[in-house]
């Protein structure tokens, strides 16, 4: 499916995830999950707030929203590092439902789609669990991020993410807690 708003053109990828186990993945899957002391509406306020990603995504060097208010079909642009190289990556917000899912597809130096579906756990916490699937579009590229240690460092990285998340969220690092996903 497409989805175009203004001079955008984004490719929405098929969301259906294949088996994730352990964090490794078939695909280019990878994931985690993440147990925060806070409810699941402050968690997924600061995930939908994607002008403040880099303040716990090391590698995310700024983000514009282009068009569009937050929410689904809100229009981002990135400038990350990834190994060394800085990129401008493109992000289509194509579902948001408050306060459970996210949804979103981006495209530049790598393409693909990720999730971050929030659940309330317990009776002060929320549990949620990222998944993205990334795709380089420069083919030495592709080929290394094909390989185990590589696809290693990204979930390593995906994880730091998000202990970082957590304690913005919670404001408490002692209780945040990053794991793997549960198999699907």
């Amino acid at each position: 499916m497409i989805i175009e708003a203004g001079r955008h053109r984004a490719l929405v990828y098929n969301l259906n995830v294949s088996a994730t186990i352990l964090n490794k993945a078939s695909n280019g899957v990878i994931g985690a999950s993440l147990l925060v002391p806070a409810p699941a509406r402050d968690l997924y306020e600061v995930v939908l707030d994607v002008r403040n990603f880099p303040s716990w995504a090391p590698g995310v060097r700024c983000v514009e929203v282009v068009e569009g208010p937050a929410g689904a079909g809100m229009i981002s642009e990135w400038e990350v590092s990834v190994l060394g190289l800085r990129r401008r990556i493109s992000s289509v917000l194509v579902e948001a439902e408050y306060p459970t899912l996210l949804r979103w597809t981006y495209e530049g130096l790598v393409y693909g789609w990720g999730e971050c579906r929030i659940r309330n756990w317990d009776d002060d916490g929320a549990l949620a669990e990222f998944r993205t699937e990334l795709q380089p579009m420069e083919p030495a590229l592709e080929k290394l991020m094909r390989s185990l240690p590589v696809r290693n460092a990204a979930s390593v990285h995906l994880k730091r993410c998000l202990a970082r998340l957590g304690q913005v969220v919670s404001g408490n690092r002692d209780r945040v807690r990053v794991g793997p996903l549960k198999a699907v």
